[in-house]
């Protein structure tokens, strides 16, 4: 995922706009996004929203395959963030 400075960062990525991209086609994803989501917000960086924002824009049945672990994403800071959400309390890795 690209760097961002933080003056690029929409002032759209506020917490009401995640909930509402936080709600997948898959139950499961609502449930993983949203925990992470409350959990986490208070926290993000600007940089950390954008990664967020672009992740959120993958197709689910990508998602599912790296947050059940069953694959692993190549790029490192997707894998960072597979691993904070599921931290967040769906899977201990």
């Amino acid at each position: 995922m690209d760097n961002y400075p933080a003056e690029t960062v929409p002032n759209e990525l506020s917490k009401g706009y995640f909930q509402w991209r936080c709600r997948r086609g898959m139950k499961e994803l609502d449930f993983i996004m949203t925990r992470y989501l409350e959990a986490s917000y208070a926290s993000m960086s600007d940089q950390d929203k954008v990664q967020f924002n672009e992740f959120l824009q993958i197709q689910d049945m990508t998602l599912w395959s790296w947050l059940n672990g069953k694959v692993t994403p190549e790029d490192p800071e997707t894998a960072r963030l597979v691993k904070d959400i599921c931290a967040a309390g769906y899977l201990k890795k």
